[in-house]
């Protein structure tokens, strides 16, 4: 996927536009993101920071690809409620065309739940995934996992209304981030390009596809 990928994150953020953006009311208000009661009663939930920043993220922010490492069972199917989910991106423009190679490092995070690393920062890696209230924001993954590469794990809110079919019929999809905050957001499907929308419904069918 190195060269269609590239191709569709460069479509998202050609429809998306590049910064400063501005929105009209009806625009506005279909981006913005809600807390979800759950959240609403995590009075230090670090969630509400993402909520807190995504002005700047939607006016300002830059899109890359993001591979989802754990997130609630539930989100992958569809249903209602939006919850959080552990994911990995990088700045590196690298990786426009290495969506693949984000993948691979999502999935050997994941594989550490159920392993005892030696490493310390492998082993503070599995903790965090074996924490359901841990929210890491812009943690780098460590070395041994992705060598020089800049790549990091932070916490995304899945707002199912951003995403088509209203759940993660796939673990990678396009993200907003900014130098400034920690916090990202999911594109919202509606600026997905064409191509990426065919490949995310085809993952609903094909588990071999798209991921």
């Amino acid at each position: 996927m190195t060269r269609i990928g590239r191709e569709i994150i460069e479509l998202c953020r050609a429809r998306f536009g590049p910064p400063p953006r501005t929105f009209d009311r009806r625009d506005t208000r279909l981006l913005r993101l809600r807390p979800p009661l759950w959240l609403r009663l995590a009075d230090g939930d670090a969630l509400h920071d993402v909520l807190a920043r995504q002005e700047m993220l939607v006016a300002h922010g830059r899109i890359v690809w993001a591979c989802v490492v754990q997130a609630d069972a539930a989100l992958f199917r569809r249903g209602r409620g939006d919850r959080p989910a552990l994911i990995v991106y990088s700045p590196d423009p690298a990786f426009d065309e290495m969506p693949d190679d984000l993948q691979e490092i999502a999935a050997r995070l994941f594989a550490l739940r159920r392993a005892d690393p030696g490493d310390p920062g492998l082993r503070e890696f599995a903790g965090l995934l074996a924490d359901p209230a841990a929210r890491p924001s812009r943690a780098p993954v460590p070395r041994p996992v992705v060598g020089s590469l800049r790549v990091y794990a932070t916490t995304v809110l899945v707002a199912r209304r951003h995403l088509p079919g209203h759940h993660l019929a796939a673990g990678t999809f396009p993200l907003i981030i900014h130098p400034e905050t920690d916090s990202t957001m999911i594109l919202p499907g509606r600026y997905w390009p064409a191509p990426l929308l065919a490949l995310w419904r085809a993952a609903s069918t094909d588990p071999g596809g798209f991921h």
